[in-house]
Formats: C-alpha cells, structure tokens, sequence
C-alpha cells in the first residue's frame, strides 16, 4: 500500500479520540469539548503544578486527558500512563483513601464525592463530575467499566502484591511506597500491608531488590545505621534496633528482604514474613 493510499484510509476511517493505545470513549449524551490534551515529564505541572514531583517518582510517562460537556455538566477523564502494573497501583494504592468502597473496575477501582478513580494493566484513570445529578456515580460507574477493558483486557495484581497473606490482613491496605521507606534513603522502595495481630497493628512490608548482592548492601547499609555491633552478612532473620521506627524484624532471602514494624512479637513477624516470602520467587 503507497503512503498516499495509507493516509486516504485513515481519513474514511478516523479513530474516535485515540493517542498511541489509549482511547476514550463516546458517552452518550454528551459531547467532546475540544481535543485531547497530552502531558509529559516536561509538562505535567501544567495540569497538575505541585504534584508532578510524586507521580514522577512512580515511574510516569504519559498523561492523556479529555472532557466532556452537556448542557452545564462537565465530565472530564485522566488517564495516566505509569509504565508497569506495580507503578500504576502503586500510585493508585496511595491515593486511595483508607475508607474507600472499592469496586470492580479493572483491577480495582472506587468512588467518592464525584469521583472515580480505577487501575488496571498500566494505568491509572482518574475521573469526576460537574453539575451532574446525583454527583454523578452512575455515569461514571458505566463509563469505567466501559473503558476499562479497552486499556487492559486480563488485568492481574502484582506478585508483590499478591504475596501479603491474607489472614489478619487488613482489607485494602496493600501499598508501594517508592522511595525512602520508613523514611531512609538506603532502603529505596518497598510494598507495605497493615495487619491486626496478638499485640496490636503492625506493618509487613517487601523489598525487591534487584539481585542477592543489591539486598546485601541494604542489609549492611541499615545494620550500620542501626548501630549493630556485628554486622551480620548472611541470609537469613534479623533483628534491628532502628532508633527512628523501633525494632524491626527482618527475613532475607536472595533478592528479597520481607519485614514486620509496629505492635508485633518477633515469632509472628518472622512466620507471617516466610509465608510472604513462600509466595514469591526469591532469586
């Protein structure tokens, strides 16, 4: 096919509102009030000015955004391309309110006040209402779950995710955090969930690492800021007096280090911490 017949086939046949794999949707009722708009790394902060900083540090890439119009209504559509599924839900996980309703939306989505907002594969849509009645949930209820399926069709939950046990968990809770955990620098990123023991709430939380060696230098790095007087260089469980975040308890395993802070005796940290670390795939 010549280029000029490949251009004459994509003007009899226009996609409705796409860019790249990203398209949104005819609503019905309502109305395109303009063109899509797209954001970078070189201009988010010109839709979001002060909190580019935090969506940069989950990986972001792209932003693509449209808004619709009926009458006074307004609807308007986000959708953030956060490289991978751990970046996209961990954005998301992070902005979820503790409370939320979540739904069935992708992979997981919820509603508040006139808003919508779900994840799915890599990305994080964000959606609200203006005027509508109602605050509009039914509208925005039926447009995710029509959009969902076009962005990802099989959507699943990150192994790390994933790997928290259940019991005791508490629901929704699953979170990555990435970067300066507990407040650290050397720890770099890792995926957290509350839990409800025998003494209290504690934390379980999973560091990746990118190979053995990588988890071997934030053992070392975090036993000497805890001022350990042996600095212990093998796999295995540990004990850290951290003098900001209390005792933490610490299994290491190639690859991953699987932790627990807060109210929790060390047998329950040490147990709960192999069961996450039988769930993943250490290396």
């Amino acid at each position: 096919m010549s280029k000029k017949s490949l251009i004459l086939l994509v003007l009899l046949f226009p996609v409705l509102a796409f860019a790249e794999n990203v398209e949104f949707p005819d609503v019905d009722g309502w109305q395109r009030d303009g063109d899509v708009k797209t954001y970078n790394r070189d201009n988010l902060f010109e839709r979001i000015d002060g909190a580019s900083e935090f969506y940069f540090s989950y990986a972001f890439e792209k932003l693509y955004v449209a808004e619709y119009k009926k009458g006074d209504a307004e609807l308007t559509i986000e959708i953030y391309d956060q490289h991978d599924p751990v970046h996209a839900y961990g954005i998301y996980s992070m902005e979820r309110p503790a409370s939320a309703d979540t739904k069935s939306i992708g992979l997981e989505g919820h509603y508040d006040d006139a808003t919508l907002n779900f994840t799915t594969g890599k990305y994080y849509v964000k959606m609200n209402t203006y005027n509508v009645d109602d605050a509009g949930e039914a509208l925005l209820m039926k447009v995710a779950q029509q959009m969902a399926p076009t962005l990802c069709k099989n959507p699943k939950l990150p192994a790390q995710y994933a790997a928290f046990p259940q019991e005791n968990r508490v629901p929704h809770s699953q979170q990555y955090v990435s970067t300066n955990f507990m407040g650290l620098s050397m720890m770099g990123s890792a995926f957290r969930a509350k839990y409800t023991g025998s003494e209290g709430d504690f934390t379980l939380f999973i560091m990746h690492k990118k190979d053995k060696e990588a988890a071997a230098e934030t053992m070392k790095k975090y036993q000497e800021f805890s001022q350990a007087e042996t600095i212990g260089t093998k796999e295995g469980e540990y004990t850290i007096n951290d003098p900001f975040n209390g005792t933490v308890y610490l299994l290491w395993k190639g690859n991953y280090l699987v932790g627990a802070s807060g109210k929790v005796t060390s047998q329950e940290a040490f147990k709960l911490a192999e069961k996450a670390m039988n769930n993943l795939k250490p290396e």
